[in-house]
């Protein structure tokens, strides 16, 4: 009987390829791992001044209407993670009935004019109701509130006092329930949140 006919000879694989599949399975461990860690890595954000912002021309002013809440984002109309902090800001919107003015900071750098912040999510953001959009050149306006990432809000109460900074996403470019939302729509139901500042996912502007 032939034995090798029985049990046939078993190929080896050559050393260079289990190596290369160990590097390249390597590889991608890695670049997973990079991807879930800048998507939980937040921007820089500071607290509002108390007092609320200063009144010169770059600065926002408060609403007209003072028995209103208002919300005030930071926005990089290039920030691809800003499209889900405005998709929370809607759903935020129709959990409290629309009791919110919204104004949005809008970013273009120092050397161009309004016209660079054309495109989708400027577009969308003038379609929201009781809002008004103000052209903040080289992010001034906003980084006078504490605001140094796109998708960042601050939240004042009819007294114009600020009552909530940050984030309303949980991660970049994550829509859901999160914390930010959450202690928004529970001060404008007269209860006590359980944060007051939530980190801000999104572009620095």
């Amino acid at each position: 009987m032939d034995l090798q006919a029985v049990h046939p000879t078993t190929r080896k694989i050559p050393p260079f390829l289990i190596r290369v599949a160990v590097l390249w399975g390597c590889l991608l461990a890695g670049l997973f791992f990079a991807l879930i860690a800048y998507g939980n890595t937040a921007g820089p954000s500071e607290p509002p001044p108390a007092t609320g912002p200063v009144e010169h021309p770059t600065s926002v002013s408060r609403s007209t209407n003072s028995s209103d809440w208002e919300l005030v984002m930071a926005v990089h109309p290039k920030c691809p993670c800003t499209v889900a902090s405005v998709n929370e800001l809607q759903r935020l919107l129709r959990q409290v009935d629309n009791q919110l003015t919204c104004r949005f900071l809008v970013y273009h750098p120092a050397d161009t004019n309004s016209d660079w912040m054309d495109g989708k999510i400027t577009s969308r953001l003038s379609r929201i109701p009781h809002a008004s959009i103000q052209a903040d050149e080289a992010g001034k306006a906003a980084m006078e509130l504490g605001m140094k990432t796109s998708g960042a809000v601050v939240v004042f109460d009819p007294h114009g006092k600020p009552r909530f900074h940050g984030g309303i996403t949980a991660s970049r470019n994550h829509e859901g329930d999160n914390l930010g939302v959450r202690s928004i729509s529970m001060l404008l139901r007269g209860q006590t949140p359980p944060l007051t500042s939530t980190p801000v996912f999104g572009c620095r502007l």
